[in-house]
């Protein structure tokens, strides 16, 4: 706990040196308050600390004001969570397009059996040459 709120300061620093005072109301919260649920939200799901460069954060802070303005019935800390874990500079997981999406575990096996020449044993032919349909 005592690095988030650390990182709640260290956040909240550079917001009220950029314009976004602590005690300044963001929507209906302070940005102190959103602050500390960005520093909440990184370390409680791990994500770089040193990705949460100035830039970053506020750019964080730019996408939360527009948030709020267009807020409708949703509590604002899951507007700032989703805006957190959103964030291409720190999830850059959910960005990354050059990877395959996973086609399951049939596949993973398929790929496995066929780069060990075991395509054939491994998988069962069910089609009408297989005799599955035949009546005995």
């Amino acid at each position: 706990m005592n690095d988030t709120m650390e990182l709640a300061f260290e956040v909240s620093k550079l917001l009220a040196h950029n314009g976004y005072p602590a005690n300044a109301p963001a929507f209906v919260v302070t940005w102190g308050q959103v602050a500390e649920v960005i520093a909440n939200t990184v370390t409680g799901h791990n994500l770089p600390t040193e990705q949460l460069t100035e830039e970053t954060i506020l750019t964080l802070a730019g996408v939360i004001q527009r948030d709020f303005a267009e807020m409708d019935q949703s509590p604002w800390k899951m507007q700032v969570l989703d805006r957190v874990m959103t964030s291409q500079a720190l999830n850059p997981a959910l960005w990354d397009f050059d990877s395959e999406p996973d086609e399951g575990p049939l596949t993973e096996q398929y790929e496995n059996a066929t780069r060990l020449g075991d395509d054939e044993a491994f998988w069962v032919d069910a089609g009408a040459s297989a005799d599955l349909f035949d009546e005995f």
